[in-house]
């Protein structure tokens, strides 16, 4: 194999990565403005909504009244839209991580066939003597390849974990938002008697 030929292997290998590259950004760039949009959306919302709560909030003159606006839902409201932010923003980041691993999987494929395609070129065109080497060389290339593949399985799991994390935080967000409004209607009740 000649070292133009060698160039030509590096210079495809290095194209088919830019190419990867480019696209991981451009995605990252459209998920970026979406959660962008979530967030300032939310924003509004919860500015308009809960400068009406609070104008409620401070006009609450004793614990019984602060209750009863409880046990009516007006914070619920804000509590809702949160867990809606955090739910819409979960879904973003889990998107742009199936992207990603889809992507990550190509073009590590992409990769270990190049690489294996390029190393048995240079093996089929290594000097007499030079097996040794080869088979060296063979050796790690597919040593560093089960790494690689140990690092996507982990990846994948780490994903799936933070996947399950968030939705669990979530879940416990809405049962305390629960409790406090059972709690509230009862001390409410109670108090009325």
């Amino acid at each position: 194999m000649t070292y133009e030929q060698i160039s030509a292997k590096f210079n495809d290998f290095n194209s088919k990565n830019l190419q990867s590259i480019i696209a991981l950004t451009e995605k990252t760039m459209g998920r970026s403005t979406k959660l962008a949009e979530i967030s300032f959306d939310t924003s509004k919302s919860l500015l308009d909504e809960v400068s009406g709560t609070m104008q409620s909030v401070m006009a609450v003159k004793d614990p019984q009244a602060f209750m009863s606006m409880a046990q009516d839902g007006k914070m619920e409201g804000i509590t809702n839209k949160l867990t809606a932010h955090q739910q819409a923003v979960s879904e973003v980041i889990r998107e742009a991580t199936d992207e990603f691993a889809k992507l990550a999987e190509v073009s590590v494929e992409q990769m270990k066939s190049s690489m294996k395609e390029w190393l048995d070129s240079i093996s089929a065109n290594a000097p007499a003597g030079s097996e040794a080497f080869v088979n060296a060389m063979k050796t790690s290339l597919d040593t560093t390849l089960q790494g690689v593949d140990q690092m996507q399985a982990t990846l994948k799991e780490v994903a799936t974990n933070l996947q399950k994390t968030t939705e669990q935080a979530v879940e416990t967000i809405k049962g305390q938002v629960a409790t406090v409004k059972k709690t509230a209607a009862k001390t409410t009740r109670a108090t009325r008697r």
